[in-house]
């Protein structure tokens, strides 16, 4: 009867024990998974016109600077990242001059850019653009 209460009294601290587990925050890694920058760094061309449209690149403080060229519509150079685990959300602003969002998701060589928080007319939330990767160093446009 004694090792009953043992092996109950056990379970039971296991049990309790993986159920206080704090689940992450939403935009961070799972515990214990590292996110890796290195897929998202690069210089990507426009998958239509095969010209630079994406660079994102690891600034001297760590955060991430975002380029993005959409043909005859616009370019966003003024854009910073952040990586998460959906992937790199980045703000910048917009040819009216407001504040414009999305995410980058990259799979293989090919990243989508999609636009998540737009007030401009012309590029609508939800609008999405192809990248495929050039190179892994980016080539940023104000140098």
């Amino acid at each position: 009867m004694k090792k009953i209460g043992i092996v109950m009294a056990v379970v039971l601290m296991l049990v309790s024990g993986a159920c206080s587990q704090s689940n992450p925050e939403e935009g961070e890694p799972p515990i214990g998974q590292v996110l890796d920058d290195a897929v998202y760094l690069g210089e990507y061309l426009d998958s239509d016109t095969k010209e630079a449209g994406l660079e994102i690149a690891k600034g001297e403080d760590g955060g991430y600077i975002i380029q993005i060229g959409i043909y005859r519509l616009t370019s966003l150079d003024d854009g910073v990242g952040e990586l998460t685990a959906e992937g790199m959300k980045f703000t910048a602003t917009d040819a009216a001059g407001n504040p414009i969002g999305g995410i980058i998701t990259v799979e293989g060589e090919a990243a989508i850019v999609t636009f998540t928080d737009s007030t401009w007319e012309y590029l609508e939330s939800g609008t999405s653009f192809s990248y495929i990767k050039s190179s892994d160093v980016p080539n940023l446009w104000d140098e």
